[in-house]
């Protein structure tokens, strides 16, 4: 829901109270202000449904994984020397390592397998020639024989620093990079409404409660203004399934004026 739609939605569930009396729409601006306020932190639309949205506090979060996101591949690639293995020449497989298998368990708790391998191979740089272990092991290293030319990516300041299949790992770097910077981009977006939320709900707070206190000393809006919660959380965030009419809230408690 943006920001738009949450005000208008807000606003037309006040208007229903202002032809009412100054204590209903009292009770009304203080319930609909607490919870756009809790909902600008936390997030409370669909809470039964397991779905529910991020507040301030999510979008915060989402930010941070984001910028994780965008970083890992440059630290993966420095770590692994990858961002080094700018040259390329083709080189013989001279021989191929065992599998290393690994296995993950996944969400649904299957367990995958998966394996990878490390291979030997024979180039020669400017002349020099060398027979070297690869730097980094894959999965399509297994599929390697011995005595096959392919091409190699390799370090032009350290030549013994080789690898293979360079450009598919860089394009698993780019959509890790462009996945973060959406989550970014998105939990800003966020974050922005939710902090406009926070602002709208609690000049409705604060009006409700200057209001308040012009009415007659000893009146109750308590009842009320947890009916009015109930019936904006029904009406906005779908508490309770259906579409609820017109609001019916209890009127408040107010005091009689004394006996002439």
């Amino acid at each position: 829901m943006t920001l738009g739609n949450l005000k208008g939605e807000a606003t037309s569930f006040l208007n229903k109270y202002k032809s009412e009396n100054p204590a209903a729409y009292a009770a009304a601006e203080q319930a609909v202000g607490g919870l756009l306020i809790l909902d600008g932190f936390i997030g409370i639309d669909n809470p039964l449904g397991g779905k529910k949205r991020p507040g301030i506090f999510g979008s915060l979060t989402g930010v941070v994984v984001g910028v994780v996101f965008m970083l890992a591949p440059t630290f993966f690639g420095n770590v692994t020397g990858i961002n080094k293995l700018t040259a390329t020449t083709n080189a013989t497989i001279v021989s191929v390592g065992q599998p290393q298998v690994s296995q993950t368990r996944n969400s649904n708790g299957t367990t995958s397998t998966s394996s990878s391998c490390s291979a030997t191979a024979k180039y020669t740089v400017n002349g020099k020639t060398y027979t070297q272990q690869s730097s980094m092991s894959s999965s399509g290293m297994c599929g390697f024989t011995v005595g096959a030319t392919i091409p190699i990516n390799y370090d032009p300041a350290n030549p013994g620093n080789w690898g293979s299949d360079i450009k598919t790992v860089k394009t698993i770097f780019k959509v890790f990079f462009w996945a973060g910077l959406a989550v970014v981009v998105s939990s800003i977006v966020t974050f922005l409404i939710r902090l406009a939320s926070i602002i709208f709900g609690w000049k409705l707070l604060k009006n409700g409660r200057a209001l308040a206190k012009t009415l007659p000393p000893g009146t109750d809006l308590s009842g009320t203004i947890k009916q009015i919660e109930h019936e904006f959380k029904t009406s906005l965030f779908g508490f309770g399934g259906g579409t609820p009419t017109a609001p019916a809230a209890t009127p408040p408690v107010v005091p009689a004026p004394p006996a002439p």
